[in-house]
């Protein structure tokens, strides 16, 4: 590529046309700057405004570069050049505006289509069908009214055949016609100001084959249009910033024709365009520098360039380094996987890189953060403000390295830190709103750039795992290889997620089993609960709520996490979880830990509450982990959600109905049990009867009749016989009883 434009002649419409025969491919796509649609109204609304505004002032504005290639046509009779076809490549819509503009401005002054200085105009046509080409010919010769739509009168015209109301191209030429009329109306000398001899819209042809570029760029110039977009308007636009023909505009043309291409092109969509992921990435860029400069946050890409970019070359600067870095990025990695599969990995501990566990295909196997952003940014929540946060620790450091001298060896841990406070900021701490965002940024850029982490900040990260990280930055200098190693490696188990003082660095060397009992592929976390109940209480309590581990991942990642709102965790959950390894470690499985406990218990005739949670897995229900004991402690209700009034169950009733009623539906054919969703009794319907949980047992109604199923306790309260067994064989006893009556009559 040239260093100036300078090297190439400024081209007027009809100059171009003088020099040059224009026909659009058969390649190309349809003509698109008359569709209907609410983004192209706006699109076009705003190019003409543009043209209008700069013939109403008599200025210049510039189009930037037409890029085409050129063919030479000879005279069969003699060695004489007879004509240069251009096939434009990209700049097509432009051109096509120009035609119509030129040809309404012609119509106007009413002049002839036989007169010479018309003559230019029959230089341009289309090939993508012949109803596009013949409606061109008609097109010229066509004198209309401008009283009425000039769409109307070309339809009703003899020539319009019925059957081009459906050639995109022609239909969005009609659009564009009658907004041309509207837009122009007020200008009287508009063809003098067109094709008069002083230019006021210009731009560059660029042959490819002269300048050394390749069929491939033909390629990439399509994949920013075959729907129109705000990128072409865009991309003019943000180029008009810069001064005309000065270095840095002729570098940012450059840019987003070439390296920014280059960057984008491996992530265009299925019909080769990247216009739309271009245009989420500087949605992305720009609500950064809204965020850290008290901008309010705007969704329109020309608002963003007035308000941030218009006045501020810093901005631009930004911007600009923000899509220079992937460049770069490519230039080192060869690609932009490349790079985050050497930071990053999915689903396991690898060492030297950062696990992040994103499984949406956005993100791909390498964790391209890069991809998600401009594939889901502001589409879904699958690309989330933590996303936005740890993608900005990335630019961070890609756009600071040499300058600020951050080594890979740094990054990696930064990041790794940066990780952890998003990762367990999950209770409010990472909002969209403006004011929390600008503190999380100014966050985020200490720790990147200087690896500080920035407790003062009014909305920061989690400052629990704020401590933490501060707190292992210290102990990272003094730890063994190995036991760092097994820090990072227990921060990545995905119900960790970054949180590992629960464990303590003392006891480090449990990782490996830890990995064992939690294996995510073909874990029983029902097993892993009723386990530790049996070594202990490991209970966590808010209030009058209790926590334990239920079949949710969800839940065990709470339990494993340190809150301010709970109590229990160093001395209760990690304390038994810690024996529970250990037993582990010398040999013990899950099975025998529970075995060992439920035996000695039912050995020793003793059954505390625990007893029933480990020997029988129906105890718990709900999603939460959630429980609420009365003051007894056999009398408890599980919540599915936290609120009371939701569904809830008495676990007792519970076991007993999941140990009977299939039983008995297999037995005697039919339903005689039912536990509702809502803490009402155990249902029997054989005979008509129900079942209560209490303090020392069970209570049975039957018509007008209560009995009492109580069990024996000793001076402590606690159970001396197994109250779920004592109370299935009286209901089995029951039932059966009944079905013998029923036979006999």
């Amino acid at each position: 590529m040239a260093e100036d434009n300078k090297k190439y002649e400024p081209h007027s419409f009809k100059s171009f046309l003088e020099k040059y025969y224009v026909t659009i491919p058969m390649v190309q796509r349809d003509y698109a700057q008359g569709r209907t649609s609410t983004e192209v109204n706006r699109i076009r609304n705003r190019f003409l405004d543009a043209i209008h505004a700069c013939l109403k002032e008599a200025g210049l504005m510039k189009m930037d570069f037409v890029y085409g290639e050129k063919e030479n046509v000879y005279s069969k009779t003699e060695v004489k050049l007879e004509r240069i076809i251009v096939t434009p490549l990209d700049g097509q819509q432009r051109l096509t505006t120009l035609f119509l503009l030129h040809w309404y401005a012609a119509k106007r002054m009413g002049i002839p289509s036989d007169d010479k200085c018309f003559a230019f105009m029959k230089h341009f046509t289309y090939d993508i069908r012949p109803s596009s080409r013949d409606f061109c010919a008609h097109l010229l010769e066509f004198s209309p009214s401008f009283n009425s739509s000039i769409e109307k009168q070309l339809v009703d015209e003899y020539w319009f055949m019925g059957e081009w109301n459906n050639d995109p191209t022609i239909r969005s030429m009609l659009v564009m016609l009658d907004a041309i009329k509207e837009k122009f109306s007020d200008i009287s000398d508009l063809w003098t100001l067109l094709t008069g001899e002083k230019k006021h819209i210009i731009f560059y042809f660029l042959p490819l084959e002269e300048n050394g570029l390749s069929d491939e760029l033909y390629i990439k110039m399509n994949s920013r249009g075959k729907k129109l977009t705000a990128f072409e308007h865009f991309k003019a636009e943000f180029e008009d910033l810069y001064e005309r023909d000065s270095k840095e505009q002729i570098s940012i043309c450059h840019k987003f024709d070439v390296e920014w291409m280059d960057v984008l092109f491996p992530y265009r969509n299925k019909e080769d365009l990247v216009d739309t992921e271009f245009m989420r990435y500087f949605f992305y860029i720009s609500h950064i520098l809204c965020y850290q400069q008290n901008v309010k946050k705007s969704n329109d890409e020309f608002e963003l360039i007035n308000i941030l970019y218009k006045d501020s070359p810093e901005n631009r600067s930004y911007f600009e380094d923000a899509m220079d870095c992937w460049y770069d990025v490519i230039g080192d990695f060869k690609s932009i996987d490349e790079f985050f599969t050497y930071f990053l990995t999915q689903s396991e501990y690898q060492e030297g890189k950062v696990a992040t566990y994103k499984t949406i295909d956005e993100y791909r196997n390498t964790q391209n953060f890069f991809n998600a952003c401009i594939k889901l940014y502001q589409v879904n929540n699958n690309f989330s403000n933590g996303d936005f946060l740890f993608l900005f620790g990335i630019l961070t450091y890609l756009m600071n390295k040499k300058k600020e001298g951050i080594t890979e060896y740094l990054f990696k841990e930064r990041l790794r830190i940066l990780r952890n406070l998003i990762w367990n900021s999950s209770s409010g701490e990472i909002r969209g709103d403006a004011e929390y965002m600008q503190d999380l940024l100014s966050e985020v850029q200490e720790l990147i750039i200087h690896g500080r982490i920035n407790k003062k900040l009014k909305h920061g990260f989690n400052g629990i795992q704020e401590d933490e990280e501060i707190d292992k930055q210290i102990k990272k200098t003094v730890l063994k290889p190995k036991k760092l190693e097994r820090l990072q490696r227990f921060e990545d188990h995905p119900l960790i997620y970054g949180y590992a003082l629960g464990m303590g660095y003392e006891d480090l060397d449990l990782t490996d089993i830890f990995y064992t009992v939690f294996k995510m592929a073909d874990i029983d976390f029902s097993k892993i609960h009723r386990a530790m109940i049996s070594i202990g209480d490991y209970r966590q309590k808010s209030g009058n709520r209790y926590y334990m581990g239920n079949q949710n991942r969800s839940t065990w990642s709470l339990l494993l996490h340190k809150s301010r709102n709970r109590e229990g965790f160093e001395d209760n959950t990690m304390a038994v979880l810690k024996e529970l390894l250990n037993k582990v470690r010398d040999g013990k499985t899950l099975e025998d830990i529970i075995s060992d406990y439920v035996e000695d218990q039912e050995k020793q005739k003793k059954y505390p509450w625990r007893y029933y949670f480990a020997k029988y897995p129906d105890m718990m229900r709900g999603s939460e982990g959630e429980l609420k004991w009365e003051n007894n402690d056999y009398v408890c209700t599980s919540l599915n959600k936290h609120q009371f009034n939701g569904q809830h169950w008495y676990p007792f009733l519970n076991v007993l109905y999941k140990m009977l009623a299939e039983e008995f539906e297999l037995k005697y054919g039919k339903k005689i049990l039912t536990l509702d969703n809502y803490g009402n009794d155990l249902v029997m319907m054989s005979p008509s009867a129900s079942i209560r949980a209490s303090e020392s047992g069970f209570r049975f109604f039957s018509q007008n009749n209560e009995e009492k199923w109580n069990v024996h306790q000793d001076n402590d309260g606690i159970d001396e016989e197994d109250r779920i067994l004592l109370a299935a064989d009286k209901i089995r006893t029951i039932v059966e009883q009944c079905f013998i009556s029923e036979n006999q009559i």
